[in-house]
């Protein structure tokens, strides 16, 4: 299990894309409310979808507003053993001194951190905390005199992981499911998110999202970085907009494509 700094850099876009602008979704703006609730209630939130929707970044720039000094945060390794979660919590909490080898000596030193100080606990990638860390964290809310926040953050298993510790799963207070972008969110988006895509038609936005983003901010990401590259290094800069560069930029994301100008490659 890793750590993360509490505080976090200010740019989250994947790959670091040059020009990428936050802009507010319907889903991200529903993330912010529900953060909101959850940090008044010292509730439990747990939201899951599949991967590249910005879920991840939707905490990150949430909680810099609504928790910006009491957030932990912790990537959860797939099978890491319940002392993993521990000695993570002990040291990301700040606590004196190398963590107690054993959960039951590590456990009344984290409830009493968590008692000092109300803390926010990010779980990203939580499909992959075990059972015991699973049902760890339900009995370490379950301490009201030293009740974190506790945000989890993953894939679609997730939920499934969830539901299968039913206590758990009751004690959460709200459940968010992450979705790819519409049709009609693409064209309001897109062209927020990155001036590449400004003065892009609406039928060409809604075609490369048809071929190959699908409504997902990652692969988004990756059209967008890989076409800025194209467009800098080629002599000419080939025209903007134009197919046969995002045909040429397929051929980077899935090598079964094969860029030949002037032809569909099986798209329209």
């Amino acid at each position: 299990m890793n750590t993360i700094d509490t505080t976090r850099p200010a740019i989250d876009h994947y790959l670091d894309l040059r020009g990428a602008h936050l802009v507010a979704t319907t889903a991200s703006r529903l993330t912010q409310r529900h953060l909101a609730v959850a940090l008044e209630e010292k509730a439990m939130f747990c939201m899951h979808g599949d991967v590249g929707l910005g879920k991840t970044l939707a905490v990150n720039t949430s909680l810099r507003d609504l928790a910006p000094t009491t957030t932990l945060w912790l990537e959860c390794r797939k099978g890491a053993p319940l002392t993993t979660l521990c000695s993570t919590l002990y040291r990301v909490l700040g606590l004196p001194g190398e963590p107690p080898a054993k959960v039951d000596d590590c456990t009344p030193l984290l409830e009493q951190a968590f008692a000092d100080r109300h803390r926010v606990l990010v779980c990203d990638e939580a499909q992959g905390l075990s059972k015991q860390s699973l049902d760890y964290l339900r009995t370490l809310w379950d301490k009201k005199h030293a009740r974190p926040t506790i945000i989890f953050v993953g894939g679609e298993n997730c939920l499934q992981r969830i539901r299968s510790r039913p206590a758990l799963f009751s004690r959460i207070l709200q459940f968010q499911q992450y979705q790819p972008l519409t049709p009609d969110e693409v064209l309001t988006t897109l062209p927020k998110y990155h001036a590449l895509w400004e003065n892009v038609p609406e039928p060409d936005l809604l075609w490369v999202n048809d071929v190959v983003c699908h409504g997902n901010f990652r692969n988004w990401a990756k059209i967008t970085f890989h076409v800025q590259h194209a467009l800098k290094h080629d002599e000419p800069a080939p025209p903007w907009f134009n197919r046969d560069t995002v045909r040429m930029v397929l051929s980077y994301l899935d090598t079964t494509v094969r860029s030949q100008p002037g032809t569909s490659q099986g798209y329209l």
